[in-house]
């Protein structure tokens, strides 16, 4: 049977009444929820995201609570959404057979410019990534990824939940190429970019830049395989799929499209389908069992 992509529509338009809109309607054989940062938005800048090239055996509705529009979204503030929390409610929620989350990337960029020390705030010349890093900044900005996914994962199996244990998928980010690339709408800079004024400003020498967002997106990664790991971190019914090395990096210096990235931070759509190609075995997996 051939693969086939999912309705993927927004929180508010469901309950229209239109057979399309409805995940409860009968046209659809499983029904998804997704929330999550810009790699999931819709209306966002890129165009595209992950979701549009998440592929299934069966027909499929992903209603995604994602914010529109290329914002730099918190953990926090994702597991905090209103409209996840109704999406959960015995009232307004509906019988998830598996529920989407991004999350974590934005944390970090967002508050690099933390992490990353100056030149006067060193101990010494740097011998490796971690030593132009405030490991106590590092720490809490784990704590807080790991927090927000934590209480997604309470929200859905708190009592009245409409799902409560339905598997959880989510995933980890790749390496991006720290570089003067800000997302564009019709040629225009609209935002970003992230990591490149943080380290500019930081004076890291540019022979270090891509040790250094390696190693901060590597312990974010780490961190968040760790809830779905076997351990004192395992969150129940939540599953990580690892996505690093899935794409080709960007040049470092490039300015624009570069191999698998449309920015300093996003993929560009065929980026987009091989992470999407790498976290439906696992979308699908679930969906089975």
């Amino acid at each position: 049977m051939p693969m086939q992509w999912a309705n993927v529509i927004a929180w508010d338009r469901v309950r229209t009444g239109e057979p399309r809109l409805d995940p409860d309607g009968g046209e659809f054989r499983h029904r998804l929820l997704a929330e999550g940062d810009s790699w999931f938005t819709l209306g966002g800048l890129p165009t595209s995201n992950l979701l549009f090239s998440l592929r299934f055996s069966s027909s499929a509705i992903v209603v995604n609570c994602a914010m529109p529009g290329d914002t730099i979204r918190h953990m926090a503030e994702i597991a905090a959404n209103r409209e996840l929390q109704a999406a959960f409610s015995g009232r307004f929620g509906y019988d998830w057979d598996a529920i989407l989350l991004s999350g974590g990337g934005n944390d970090l960029i967002d508050r690099v410019r933390d992490i990353v020390s100056p030149p006067e705030l060193r101990l010494g010349d740097p011998a490796g990534p971690e030593d132009y890093c405030d490991e106590t900044a590092v720490q809490s900005l784990l704590a807080d990824v790991t927090d927000g996914y934590r209480r997604i994962v309470e929200l859905r199996d708190a009592t009245g939940s409409s799902c409560p244990g339905a598997p959880i998928v989510t995933h980890t980010y790749d390496w991006p190429t720290p570089r003067n690339a800000p997302a564009r709408f019709i040629g225009v800079a609209a935002k970003g970019p992230w990591l490149f004024p943080a380290l500019t400003e930081a004076q890291v020498p540019t022979k270090d830049w891509l040790a250094v967002s390696d190693y901060l997106l590597g312990r974010v990664g780490d961190a968040i395989l760790q809830l779905g790991a076997p351990g004192p971190a395992c969150l129940p019914h939540f599953h990580v799929v690892e996505t690093r090395n899935t794409l080709i990096r960007a040049e470092l210096g490039a300015t624009g499209v570069s191999n698998d990235w449309m920015n300093e931070i996003h993929p560009t759509f065929d980026g987009y389908r091989k992470l999407a190609d790498a976290i439906g075995v696992e979308v699908r997996a679930q969906l089975a069992a």
